[in-house]
């Protein structure tokens, strides 16, 4: 099947649209669970994965939106569309229409349906503050609760595997590993108009702090554990370097 990928028991089919970094969502969440010892049962592999494209396909047509009051709808209709509620709007277009129907049973299979559509709720507000916000401040309070309200939703699903060291761990992880997302795409997302916050050099050496005084929070967690040492180096270098030289030259 073209483009399809093998995950956990099953094949799914991501849009040729993906973005690279969530393609390596899968990988990077194998590796930490085992780094905790938790088994991913193949279902479970499954359901992350069907989050992850879900919250991809619906960030990257939220982020097409250039009104306020489309986006607004848009938001309206998705949660709509978990909630198995007839909507027309061409912005929810049938590629997002069929992961949302795919997260909706993952939902409602681990008994977390009515919690899934309240975060996802405030993932929707907390995106329209950090949009338009022109307060770098603002806009890393944000940039970490987005990350936190994620994770959140990882968990929801996990909640049968989940350990109080692995949820603790990921809690720590979200803020720095939004951050580190945010400052590399900082000049492309202000180019698309998708942040209002000027690129001043105060601003990227703000992002560049509240990321690194985390991660050196979130070394005292991992710094006992080698594999995490090792996947968090990997990861960053993915994340900060490797990713915008490899953005740069394909150009």
């Amino acid at each position: 099947m073209n483009g399809a990928i093998a995950i956990g028991d099953g094949l799914l089919v991501p849009s040729p649209a993906v973005r690279r970094e969530y393609l390596k969502l899968p990988r990077d969440l194998a590796a930490l669970t085992r780094s905790f010892g938790i088994t991913l049962p193949p279902q479970l592999q499954r359901d992350t994965a069907v989050l992850a494209f879900s919250i991809e396909c619906t960030d990257r047509l939220l982020d097409a939106i250039r009104e306020a009051g489309g986006r607004g709808k848009f938001s309206i209709d998705v949660l709509s569309r978990l909630r198995a509620e007839r909507i027309s709007n061409p912005d929810v277009t049938p590629e997002l229409i069929g992961w949302l129907a795919r997260l909706k049973d993952v939902a409602e299979r681990h008994h977390v349906h009515a919690e899934f559509c309240e975060t996802i709720r405030e993932l929707f507000c907390n995106s329209e503050r950090m949009r338009i916000t022109q307060s770098g401040a603002r806009f890393v309070d944000c940039a970490v609760k987005e990350g936190r309200l994620m994770v959140e939703l990882l968990l929801l699903i996990l909640g049968d595997v989940s350990t109080p060291s692995f949820a603790n761990f990921m809690h720590r992880l979200a803020g720095p590993a939004n951050l580190a997302d945010k400052l590399r795409d900082a000049r492309h997302d202000f180019q698309r108009g998708e942040i209002a916050v000027r690129l001043t050099l105060s601003f990227r050496a703000r992002l560049l702090y509240e990321m690194l005084w985390r991660v050196i929070h979130l070394v005292r967690v991992s710094g006992v554990n080698g594999r995490l040492v090792v996947w968090g180096v990997q990861s960053l270098f993915t994340e900060l370097i490797w990713f915008r030289f490899s953005t740069l030259h394909s150009r």
